[in-house]
Formats: structure tokens, C-alpha cells, sequence
């Protein structure tokens, strides 16, 4: 299975989007500061939203990737900044919660995809015990 992917064109269904997932966010136990390697099922079944708008756009122009993009976790419904790390290694899912605070700050968004996604690699946490 190969989950949706979806454009977003304006700010109001990025706000429908994290209004819809709000429920997912109530009992979060997690560390916002922290991302989590996912699976392979993971990078297939998270619908996948890119946001191609302002100031999105121009976040992914100044980290030099194709777009700006967001994953949703279906069991969960929470949101992720989300990278696939190919570094040497066997490609690995790199997942960090957010909430839509966290998105609207375009200086941590770009410190988060900055230099291939570094910072999304930083701060792996290994032990998260929390569902993705």
C-alpha cells in the first residue's frame, strides 16, 4: 500500500489538517525536541501533505529541496517533519513530532531541513516508547 500524498495551496487546510488531528496530540507523551526512526511500512502508509505556499516554498528553496512536505500518521493521526536519511547507510526514516506552533516558526523549520535534514538526525531517541 502507498499512502495519498496531497498539495496544499493556503494556510486554512494546514489548519483543518492539525484542527482534524488535535484528538492526537491530547495524550502525547513525547518529546517535541526529539525525532524517532520510522519503517519502511511507515514512509508507505503516512499520507503525505505538501505545502505549496508561502512561506513553504521558500523554506524548501532555502534548503535546496523539491518541496516542503508534511507526513500523518494513520494509526496516530499525529503530524511529522519527516526526512529519509540516505548517508552511507540503509536508508533510514527520520520522524519528528510537531504541532502547527512548531510549523509557523520558519527559523526552526529551516533548522530542521537545513544541510540535508541534519538537525532531524540529531536527537534520534532510541527508547521512545510512544506510537508513531
Amino acid at each position: 500500500m502507498t499512502a495519498d500524498r496531497y498539495k496544499f495551496s493556503n494556510s486554512s487546510e494546514l489548519i483543518k489538517l492539525f484542527n482534524d488531528s488535535e484528538s492526537s496530540y491530547e495524550s502525547f507523551g513525547g518529546d517535541y525536541s526529539q525525532s524517532q526512526y520510522g519503517t519502511l511500512a511507515n514512509l508507505r502508509d503516512m499520507p503525505e501533505y505538501e505545502l505549496g505556499f508561502f512561506p513553504f516554498t521558500e523554506i524548501a528553496r532555502k534548503c535546496g529541496m523539491k518541496s516542503f512536505s508534511l507526513k500523518r500518521s494513520s494509526k496516530t493521526g499525529r503530524i511529522y517533519v519527516w526526512n529519509v536519511n540516505l548517508g552511507g547507510h540503509a536508508p533510514k526514516l527520520e520522524l519528528r513530532p510537531i504541532t502547527l506552533e512548531h510549523l509557523m516558526d520558519v527559523d526552526l523549520m529551516i533548522k530542521y531541513h537545513e544541510n540535508w535534514a541534519y538537525e532531524l538526525g540529531c536527537n534520534i531517541s532510541i527508547d521512545s516508547n510512544y506510537e508513531i
